[in-house]
């Protein structure tokens, strides 16, 4: 992989630790929210269980060691992943760091929709990281980015086309760690899920109630691992 050029944007913090901590570093990768099942399963809203699994998969990156996360500011997993991350910081014990990296020239300040949650998102990470070009392949160039500067990958993927493929197919070429969700096995979610109803439990509906879930409950995050295994090998 050619190396991606990047710039630090004025006006925010410029933490670059990451740079030198390759092997405590992961970055993101999915879809945008349409691009997931929509509707319940087992009687949860979908979206509940994906981003209940999604910190659950960033409960088990801190627990192996991991303190710096990219995010490259998409709506859904992204977005998904930055909310977690950025309440973990405040409320947890445990020093962590989320870097945004945006993928190209003033996409932040032109951004149409989702522009005041990701601005609040931007505010509180530790840097902002911009590829500095412009044009379609600049979210390719992101995602260059984020897989040469981290070590593991955590995505969720629902088809074999598209960004997250993209960036998947790098990671496996890299070498890379990754656990990766394909939420085209539904067997994958079920079982998830299941374990909420068979402990007659709700879902968490969000970044707090999803933080306390796993601190009251540290045995969840083998079953996440479990999940994830056959995933490994992508």
């Amino acid at each position: 992989m050619q190396p991606v050029a990047s710039i630090l944007t004025d006006g925010y913090p410029q933490d670059t630790a990451f740079l030198q901590s390759l092997r405590q570093t992961v970055c993101f990768s999915g879809h945008r929210p349409d691009a997931f099942p929509q509707g319940t399963i087992v009687g949860f809203p979908m979206v509940d269980v994906l981003k209940t699994l999604l910190a659950g998969c960033i409960e088990l990156a801190l627990q192996d060691g991991f303190r710096y996360f990219l995010d490259g500011l998409a709506e859904g997993v992204d977005l998904w992943a930055a909310e977690y991350l950025l309440y973990r910081k405040q409320h947890g014990n445990v020093p962590m760091h989320l870097i945004a990296v945006e993928p190209c020239l003033h996409y932040l300040e032109n951004r149409r929709s989702g522009k005041a949650e990701m601005m609040r998102y931007v505010e509180q990470t530790d840097a902002l990281v911009t590829i500095p070009m412009q044009g379609k392949y600049s979210f390719l160039r992101r995602n260059d980015y984020m897989i040469a500067h981290s070590w593991r990958l955590i995505c969720m993927i629902c088809k074999p086309e598209g960004g997250t493929a993209y960036t998947l197919k790098q990671a496996v070429k890299e070498r890379k760690e990754i656990h990766c969700m394909d939420v085209r096995d539904q067997n994958l979610l079920f079982q998830f899920a299941m374990q909420f109803l068979t402990e007659e439990q709700e879902i968490p509906h969000t970044a707090a109630e999803r933080y306390t879930y796993y601190q009251q409950y540290p045995e969840t995050l083998s079953v996440c691992r479990t999940l994830l295994k056959s995933y490994a090998k992508w």
